[in-house]
């Protein structure tokens, strides 16, 4: 049977979510990297990392597999457990599937899962309540391997949701990621290609987990794809340059959202093409306790709204001097050249500066803290991934950004890995990403963005606890011609336990509370809570039964509802 620490931690890492790979430059950091543990190709990320990233990047330290001991120092036999959101894969593939077996250079697990379900609020409206029964149906596939020139993980599970009667509801969800990076010349050119598909709102105010219940005018879905090759040069022990070129593509297509009173909506489709080049140089082993990094980054923009002529030109020179081991001071200084379009074009031509600190406690913990001058402002930057102890995992981050939704999730292809079973997580941290954030509001627009998350992860041989909260504040710059932006704010925070109740059953339960302020209309509080079973039939065959409650109150009676969703569902790996 596959192993039970693993049930927890991917239940633990999908809890932070649900409340909620590339490796430094070889020569400059430690190495590691790859996702789920696999070998093959080392690369360097797409745009080059910063000198405030950690040594040991997150990708090394691993959760125990098959054969692996736990943190407790034992070996256990529960099977591995995704509790996401209703018609997603709620499985990792099991030993018979062949996953992690290290005899196979590919691992190729298709399964599906069918969820039958009911709910008492179809549309979650105030009056007027409408029951229904549905079907979700999700195919999925997850593709892991490694060869001496090839490294990959791909995860993809569209999911068709189909309802009994009220048909105008039936959808069908594009939900996936996938990395794939491959050596072309040894030690020399690489080729990277990401690529995610994920579920967010236009309204927000829906914690992430509840996405697929939303009513489907309301849902957006999020495409986002990169491709980049590029040319790693090692000059002795001097320096090492990084020149790439990457091709972007991001979109969001859903319903035109009008918010109460409003003449203009809030979103509508929109996409656009990024042609981005770069050029990083970072000095290697001979200055010593002093690393210098120089970047000249352009990308330049080909879209709709305002995308439309956009470009973001970068340069800038790093410093990292390590005082101690463990403790480095971070200077940076430079220019930038950024011009939006809208109905607020945004142009700006500065100087960009930051001071700072990176400690770094122990291989496997870190923090960086920073305060400096981009994007035409002020502000400070946090990142943080500390292992306290063999069970305690505390991840933290806190950014301020101009960006729109769409650019945003975009830079997070640049800077997650997959974790083996194909989720996303921060490569430097750990910390689970969301790609579209089902709470915070898709909007139109461009954005001074304030965005902070903390996870607290604490594991026995039995349980494990996740404590996550997460913070958003979009403030309006400029708007897609024929929209209207407002500022949003959105907090949120749960907690969710995991018990193992045998080698085969999980029960899980969570707690979510949150509440979201848009724009003059009144601010509403959601509360989420959820409790499922999970049962392993047989080596390829499992089970699970689901209950969701979630309520919305504020001032306004119109805006308040509630609903009850109870689901049981069938995976079959294949």
């Amino acid at each position: 049977m596959p192993d039970g620490s693993r049930l927890r931690r991917h239940l633990a890492a999908a809890a932070g979510a649900l409340c909620l790979a590339a490796p430094p430059l070889a020569a400059q950091e430690s190495g590691g990297g790859g996702s789920g543990g696999l070998a093959g190709p080392v690369g360097a990320p797409v745009g080059g990392a910063s000198l405030g990233a950690p040594v040991e990047p997150f990708a090394t330290w691993q959760p125990a597999g098959p054969g692996r001991m736990t943190a407790g120092g034992a070996a256990s036999s529960a099977p591995n457990v995704r509790l996401g959101p209703f018609g997603a894969p709620f499985a990792a593939p099991s030993e018979a599937a062949g996953a992690g077996d290290p005899g196979r250079a590919w691992n190729i697990v298709p399964s599906i899962a069918v969820d039958v379900g009911a709910t008492d609020n179809v549309f979650q409206t105030h009056s007027d309540r409408r029951r229904d029964a549905y079907t979700v149906i999700t195919p999925a596939i997850l593709i892991d391997g490694a060869t001496e020139r090839v490294r990959a993980i791909i995860n993809y599970a569209p999911s068709a949701q189909l309802y009994a009667t009220y048909t105008d509801q039936n959808r069908v969800a594009q939900l996936g990621n996938g990395m794939v990076l491959a050596e072309l010349i040894p030690g020399r050119l690489f080729l990277d290609m990401r690529g995610s598909a994920s579920l967010g709102t236009s309204s927000g105010g829906f914690v992430p987990s509840g996405v697929q219940t939303v009513n489907r005018n309301d849902q957006v879905q999020n495409y986002n794809f990169q491709v980049s090759p590029y040319y790693v040069h090692r000059f002795g022990s001097a320096a090492t340059a990084q020149l790439g070129y990457a091709f972007q593509y991001s979109a969001q297509e859903g319903t035109t959202q009008f918010q109460p009173g409003a003449t203009l909506p809030s979103f509508n489709n929109q996409d656009y093409i990024g042609n981005r080049g770069y050029l990083v140089v970072r000095s290697g082993e001979d200055l010593g306790r002093l690393a210098l990094q120089g970047r000249v980054d352009g990308t330049v923009f080909s879209g709709t709204g305002v995308y439309d002529g956009a470009h973001v030109y970068v340069a800038s020179l790093e410093a990292r001097y390590a005082i101690t081991p463990t403790i480095a001071v971070l200077l940076e200084g430079g220019y930038e050249d950024i011009e939006y379009a809208g109905t607020n074009p945004n142009r700006i031509q500065d100087a960009i500066w930051s001071v700072g600190a990176r400690l770094t406690p122990t291989p496997e913990s870190f923090l960086t803290v920073r305060y400096g001058h981009r994007g035409g402002f002020d502000s400070p930057s946090l990142q943080a991934g500390l292992q306290l102890g063999g069970f305690t995992r505390l991840t933290a981050s806190y950014v301020e950004q101009l960006a729109t939704s769409a650019t945003n999730a975009q830079d997070l292809l640049s800077t997650t890995t997959l974790d083996e079973l194909g989720n996303p997580v921060d490569s430097q941290s750990g910390a689970p990403v969301l790609y579209a954030n089902a709470f915070f509001p898709a909007q139109s627009g461009l954005f001074r963005m304030k965005t902070g998350a903390v996870t607290l992860t604490q594991s026995w041989p039995r349980d494990s606890v996740s404590l996550s909260a997460y913070y958003q504040e979009q403030i309006p710059i400029s708007a897609a011609p024929g929209t209207l932006i407002s500022q949003t704010t959105g907090y949120y925070g749960g907690i969710s336990w995991t018990h193992e109740l045998t080698p085969s059953t999980a029960l899980n339960l969570g707690v979510q509370i949150g509440r979201s302020e848009y724009g003059n209309q009144p601010a509403t509080t959601v509360i989420y809570a959820n409790a499922a079973l999970y049962h392993q039939i047989n080596d390829r065959l499992s089970g699970v039964v689901r209950f969701i409650y979630s309520t919305q109150t504020s001032d306004v009676a119109a805006s308040e509802y509630s609903q009850s969703v109870i689901l049981a569902g069938l995976r079959q790996t294949f």
